[in-house]
This record gives structure tokens, sequence and C-alpha cells, in this order.
């Protein structure tokens, strides 16, 4: 009996295993992460592994050659580039030969545009006048660009945020709103709810399903759930109070904050911890950017560094690695 069920046990050994192929290339897929950078010259780049030896960091491949450009963002595995004229173009896999770069495709053409926000496989932009439009997935063809519907219409809008289920925007009354669905007909735009009412309150950033908000005094706020009912607005809890903070920036359930000093601190995600968790101590630095569970930094010289994974212990802070040392490098964004 067990020698005739060797071939049994031997096949459903094979099963498994290719089950745990399969699981595994799945998560590495779908973790997959790109690392782009923009250069002052409007030059586009893609990282693509090779970290710096010394001074040679050659892990980089040009996608576009465009003094135009003056923004580009990525998510869900695109990348799109915002032009001065407010042009708006995604990335369609072609890299650049020479200074050719061909691989672009025109999504829209109006001079209105000043920002442009993308989470999971949507795309919106915000125009000078407030206006809020949702990319619909027609490009343009020509001059006409009819692929995008309009979701708010309000002049005191500043910024707009999004996650892959919700797209959030804020005022300059530090009003923070959520859009429920409902798109705007002709210039009724009803489809939004207020989370907050606080003129404190100067950016708010969002990943996963969590929203953020960073106030003047350098408080940062979570979102708990609960919209305004009126005026009051109890849904938020407090998460961090530094006076030094400049930024934040989250990435699924984590969320990091940039102090003026250049110092960078995560904050926990398990229930045990120190209520921040200091990660860098480089007043160099002048930006970070997260996703995933990677963080990078960008430094004032143009340096870009990427998270190994070990915190400071003191003053040391060790857990970095130099993925590019060019002074043209203006802004990072992450996949």
């Amino acid at each position: 009996m067990f020698d005739n069920s060797i071939p049994a046990y031997i096949s459903l050994l094979r099963a498994l295993l290719i089950g745990i192929v399969m699981v595994l290339g799945t998560q590495c897929t779908a973790t997959a992460q790109d690392l782009y950078q923009l250069h002052q010259d409007g030059k586009i780049w893609r990282y693509t592994g090779p970290p710096c030896s010394g001074n040679s960091c050659p892990g980089w491949q040009m996608l576009d050659n465009n003094p135009a450009t003056r923004a580009i963002v990525t998510s869900g595995g695109q990348l799109y580039q915002l032009h001065n004229s407010g042009k708006i173009w995604r990335y369609t896999g072609t890299p650049c030969s020479g200074n050719s770069c061909p691989g672009w495709q025109m999504l829209d053409n109006n001079p209105a545009s000043t920002a442009i926000v993308a989470s999971g496989d949507r795309l919106y932009q915000m125009h000078n006048s407030g206006k809020i439009w949702r990319f619909t997935g027609t490009p343009c063809n020509g001059n006409s660009c009819p692929g995008w519907q309009m979701l708010d219409n309000n002049p005191a809008t500043t910024s707009i945020a999004a996650d892959d289920a919700q797209l959030y925007e804020f005022h300059n009354s530090g009003k923070i709103w959520r859009f429920t669905g409902t798109p705007c007909s002709g210039e009724s735009c009803p489809g939004w709810q207020m989370l907050d009412n606080n003129p404190a309150s100067k950016a708010i950033v969002a990943s996963g399903d969590r929203l953020y908000q960073l106030h003047n005094s350098g408080k940062i706020w979570r979102f708990t759930g609960t919209a305004c009912s009126g005026n009051s607005c109890p849904g938020w809890q407090m998460v961090g109070n530094s006076p030094d903070t400049t930024s934040i920036v989250a990435s699924v359930d984590r969320l990091y904050q940039l102090n003026n000093s250049g110092e960078i601190f995560r904050f926990p995600t398990c229930s045990v911890c120190p209520p921040w968790q200091k990660l860098d101590n480089n007043p160099a630095t002048t930006a970070i950017v997260a996703s995933g569970d990677r963080l990078y930094q960008l430094h004032k010289s143009g340096k870009i560094w990427q998270f190994n994974g070990t915190p400071c212990s003191g003053n040391a802070c060790p857990g970095w690695r130099m993925l590019d040392n060019n002074p043209k490098t203006k802004a990072i964004v992450s996949n």
C-alpha cells in the first residue's frame, strides 16, 4: 500500500509547490514598484535597479526629454506628466532612443490645468478655477480631448488627494471634503461630504483607505471615519504633535513625517511601539516619497536614497543606500 501511494504523494507535493510558486509570483507582481525622477530640464528617468557604486549611478533609463514638463505622478503601473501648457500625457512604455522619446500619449490639452493626481487606475486634474476632473479613459484625438468628467467646481479648492477608493479636496479655509460618487450636472456638483473644518489645516495626504492632515502647528491628525455634522467634525485623532514637521507622506498603512531639520520619522503600525521611530537625520533632505513598504528621500544636492529597513540608533542612521547623484533632479515619485 505504501509503495503504491508514493506517486500520489509526489503528485500532491508537486501541486503544493506549484501553488506556492504561483502565490509568490503573484505577490512579487503585486508589490513591484517603480521609481521615477524629474529633472530641472524636463527629462524624466525611470530607476532600473542597480544602486550607486561610489559616485557612479547607472541604474536610470530616460523616458522623456521635454522642457515643458512641470510635474509627474504615478499609480497603478502608469506614469503621467503635466506640461506648463496644461497638456497631460500618459507613458505608453517606449523609452527614449537618444533624444527621440515617442512613448507618450496626450490625454488633455487645457491651459487651465495646474495639478494632476493619480491613484490606482484613476487620474484626476485640478484647474486654476478650482474645478476637478476625472479621466474617463478616452485619449485625445488631435486637439479634441473628450475623456474628462467634471466632479466639482469650487474656487476655494487648493489641492486634491486620492487613495485607491476615494478622492478628497482641500479648501483654502482648511475645509476637507470627500467625493461621494456623484459627478457634476452642469454647474451643480452635489457629490461632496465635509470631513473637517479647521483653519489650522495646511495639507492632506491619503493612501490605502486612510486620510491624514497636517496643521500649521505641526500637529498630524488621522481621520477615524466620522464625517462632519454641521460644523461639528469629531472624526479625527491626533497622532503627531511636533512643531518641526514640514511635510507628511503616507503609503498603505505607513505614515512618515519630515522635519525642518531633515529628520525623518515613521509612525508605528504595531500596538506596542515608541510613538514615532527616527529613520534619518540629514539636514540635506528636502522631500520624501513612499510607496508600498518602500521609502525614498531626495536631497537638495539631487541625491536620491532608499531606506533599507534599519532605523537610527542615536544619531547614527545607516539605513540608506544611494540610488542617484544628479544635481538636476528636482522631484521623485514612486508607484
